[in-house]
């Protein structure tokens, strides 16, 4: 068996080792079973794309076809809401603000004020 060596961060280190131990299964064991998964996921992925691809090739009249804006209106979006321009080529540029020609200055975003604690409390019906 062929050995690899990754970086895994500590939080996800951590959880593999408590499964070890809540199961009495060794790390290998789950890290060998969620690769398995996985790849049996990307690889049926990568299966429905080929099909989908052959598919336009073939130039299948069976299949139906959505506009780009009919997918958006039936998940609720818009193109802005995906950064696009109404017209889906362009992406939507991101603006500056400058306070002369010559030295231009990232825009900034006002952050929220916090919510005072009286307006956080529920009031008690009596």
């Amino acid at each position: 068996m062929a050995m690899i060596t990754i970086r895994l961060p500590q939080e996800l280190r951590d959880r593999i080792d408590k499964l070890s131990e809540r199961s009495g299964h060794t790390k290998t064991h789950f890290i060998l079973r969620l690769l398995e998964r996985g790849v049996r996921d990307l690889e049926e992925e990568l299966d429905e794309l080929e099909e989908i691809r052959a598919a336009i090739r073939a130039g299948r009249k069976s299949d139906k076809t959505y506009s780009m804006e009919e997918v958006l209106e039936r998940v609720g979006l818009t193109w802005m809401d995906i950064g696009m321009e109404a017209d889906g080529r362009t992406p939507i540029k991101k603006t500056r603000q400058t306070s002369s020609a010559k030295s231009p200055k990232k825009a900034t975003v006002a952050k929220p004020k916090p919510k005072s604690r009286d307006a956080t409390k529920t009031t008690k019906r009596k």
